[in-house]
């Protein structure tokens, strides 16, 4: 999420013009005003964003203080039956209830409470908000207990003395449990969680606004357009720098995950360096390489997890968009199929920046490992070191910072409290780690352009909505893909298959593609029928780690996520799968965000049941598993009585390891990782390669796309 304040500069300038300012044309007027309040309420979506994301970032550091604060005057927090209004109030529970009564986290304390998934939709006055997460919190003390957490939140937000705020939060637990046992659904009949959006309101997280443009509010002369029209672009360079920032974060993840080590030094620029803190600090491309250790074979080997989710951005963006700093939480499920399994948790800071060559780079990463602990113990068991380098794979140079032994430490928070703007107050007895650099302080006060009468153009005015329609674009893609995970969930196969367009085609495991909304819906609610009732059991389909494209009019898009899957269950405790949609495509449809194209590549990793976890999965027998004389499976009988458009195997090479034939993959065996784009440093291409999944590797196209309406 993106946090940016405008430079008092160009703020001013909106309200003081020179005697000399040139009479300016209404239409012209009118239309700056409009892109200066289109560019607000898009980044209006972010900034809730942000406000909740920051919960997460605070509670993981237990600054309950700082949590509170996010609220408004008459803010609300409910969990469950427990409802507390105002902030002191609300102060008063998190200490309690989270913390145990105190501020801050003791040494060993983990209070990880993250909030993904979002589905934020701006009311039409742009005065308040609606915003649908996933909790998954993971609690405990070393030494002491741990447990897990997870629900849903359908929240209101509102914008209160010029920030946006949590007018109300409320989470509706689902599941819980202790970390021996694993968590398990906490009703016997899971309610499903009313949404607060339609499929067609979550393509447009910003509606049309309610009110035209005040003639009041237009621009009076040329200065003052010149002045408003240089804050929206200093607006939009921002939100599409952090939209670069992002998407080179989360590509990183996922070649770290597949052990691409040389696409993961192709991202840093000649002179840059990674940091783990408390071990060592490598630059240049071969340290950088080298830092991988004895790990450092390309690709995985059989049963081998090495998951690390990039998770909660947060992005600070200096004047011009041509900088930023993200923080994220790196989630890591590591281990081998019959060795070990490992939980990791690190707050990763990287500096992002764009080069003369319009690329970005990564100059800097520091990872702050938080957690490592064996998954068959639990992390109030088991806190391991950060493993030490090896030989040859030493460090440059030390660690600039060293984590303190036997006290808690906080990651510096580089960026000002988003409601309070105020810098973020910590317990008196925390370390604080990795405070502002100078190059950072350099940065932030960097002069953005100053306005320029010459630029009050058609061009450049169009030139600006271009750009205004590929950061609404981001958003809008990420509601509809988290909007379709929430579907799933419940069995909504009514709504979810109105989230795709009139060619829009829906791939089906082990089955084939279907084609338009209402062939999607018969094969959906063919193979798995109604919401059960009683539901005692529910599958929850988290999509995160986005990687963005958007075609240059914002009318067209490619999607990579990542499926983070969990189940719970009344009866026996959940687990963990692993699965990509590695080349989703969404198109503009009558001014809404849809599916094009979207099918699933599964398991690349998943656990026997809770107690065996990731690293104690037996193989499966593909001889028997497809024999002739199996007995059918769901997706053979949606074969049989509902054929696809395209059967998956006529997806020939895409296929292969997915069809349901004796070359089907699973894990542990390592199944082909699929990629739409290629190194955005080097251009270097992954092994498997497809941008379309239409035309991939195949003599002709499979499909016909929708053209975008706007």
């Amino acid at each position: 999420m993106i946090r940016q304040a405008l430079p008092a500069m160009l703020l001013s300038a909106l309200y003081l013009s020179p005697a000399h300012a040139a009479p300016i044309d209404p239409a012209l007027a009118e239309r700056i005003a409009r892109l200066e309040r289109d560019v607000a309420r898009a980044d209006s979506v972010r900034q809730v964003k942000l406000v909740q994301t920051a919960y997460a970032h605070f509670a993981e550091f237990g600054l309950w203080d700082q949590m509170a604060d996010l609220f408004a005057d008459k803010g609300v927090l409910q969990i469950g039956g427990n409802e507390v209004k105002g902030r002191k109030a609300i102060l008063a529970y998190l200490t309690r209830e989270f913390g145990g009564g105190r501020l801050g986290l003791a040494p060993g304390g983990v209070a990880t409470r993250m909030q993904l998934t979002p589905v934020v939709n701006l009311a039409a006055d742009g005065k308040s908000a609606k915003g649908r997460w996933h909790e998954l919190a993971m609690r405990g003390q070393l030494g002491g207990e741990a447990r897990w957490e997870g629900g849903i939140s359908e929240n209101d937000y509102v914008l209160e003395g010029g920030r946006w705020k949590i007018a109300r939060l409320h989470l509706y637990p689902m599941y819980a449990g202790s970390y021996e046992d694993g968590w398990k659904a906490l009703e016997a009949d899971i309610k499903v969680v009313p949404v607060h959006f339609t499929p067609d309101s979550a393509g447009v997280p910003v509606p049309k606004p309610s009110e035209p443009i005040a003639a009041a509010s237009l621009p009076k002369d040329s200065a003052a357009a010149a002045a408003r029209l240089a804050a929206a672009k200093e607006r939009l360079a921002r939100m599409a720098g952090a939209d670069a920032a992002v998407r080179m974060q989360n590509i990183y993840g996922y070649y770290v995950d597949q052990k691409m080590w040389n696409d993961v030094t192709d991202l840093f620029t000649a002179d840059g360096t990674l940091e783990i803190v408390g071990v060592g600090r490598w630059t240049g491309e071969q340290s950088i390489r080298r830092s991988f250790g004895s790990k450092a074979s390309l690709g995985l080997t059989q049963g081998e997890v090495n998951e690390h989710l990039q998770l909660e951005p947060i992005v600070t963006v200096a004047p011009g968009g041509r900088e930023a700093w993200v923080r994220v939480f790196q989630l890591g499920l590591l281990g081998q199929n019959n060795v070990g399994g490992w939980w990791t948790h690190s707050i990763v800071e990287a500096h992002h920046v764009q080069g003369a060559d319009g690329l970005w780079r990564i100059r800097e990463m520091r990872i702050f490992p938080k957690l490592r602990s064996d998954y068959y113990q639990g992390w109030h068991k088991s806190q391991l070191p950060e493993p030490k380098p090896g030989k040859g794979y030493e460090p440059d140079a030390p660690s600039l910072i060293d984590l303190p032994a036997g006290r808690a430490w906080i990651p510096a928070f580089n960026f000002a409290h988003p409601v309070t703007g105020r810098a973020v107050s910590y317990p008196r007895d925390a370390a604080v780690l990795g405070a502002n650099s100078a190059a950072f302080a350099a940065a932030m006060s960097a002069a953005s352009d100053t306005p320029d009468e010459s630029q009050l153009s058609d061009a450049a005015l169009a030139e600006l909505e271009r750009q205004l329609a590929v950061a609404r674009a981001h958003d809008g893609i990420q509601n509809v893909s988290h909007a379709f995970g929430d579907f799933l969930d419940d069995f909504d196969w009514a709504n979810s298959s109105q989230l795709f367009a009139r060619t829009g085609r829906r791939g089906k495991y082990q089955v084939g593609f279907y084609v338009g909304p209402e062939r999607i819906y018969k094969a959906e609610s063919g193979q798995y029928g109604p919401t059960p009732s009683p539901r005692t059991s529910v599958q929850i389909h988290l999509r995160v780690q986005p990687v963005i494209d958007v075609g240059p009019d914002g009318m067209t898009a490619k999607l990579r996520t990542r499926l983070f899957s969990m189940n719970a269950s009344v009866n026996v405790p959940g687990s963990f799968q692993g699965a990509m949609y590695p080349n989703d495509k969404m198109v503009m449809q009558e001014g809404v965000w849809k599916f094009q194209h979207q099918s699933i590549d599964e398991f690349y990793s998943r656990s026997a049941g809770y107690k065996n976890g990731w690293a104690k999965v037996p193989p499966i027998d593909q001889t028997k598993q497809f024999a002739p004389d199996r007995k059918p499976s769901i997706m053979d009988k949606l074969l049989t009585t509902y054929p696809p458009d395209a059967n998956i195997l006529d997806m020939g090479l895409r296929a292969v390891g997915f069809a349901p034939n004796f070359e089907f993959v699973d894990f542990p065996d390592v199944k082909p990782m699929w990629f739409h784009y290629a190194n955005p440093v080097s251009g270097r291409l992954p092994p498997n390669y497809c941008p379309d999944h239409s035309t991939c590797y195949q003599p002709k196209p499979l499909f016909t796309d929708q053209a975008p309406t706007p």
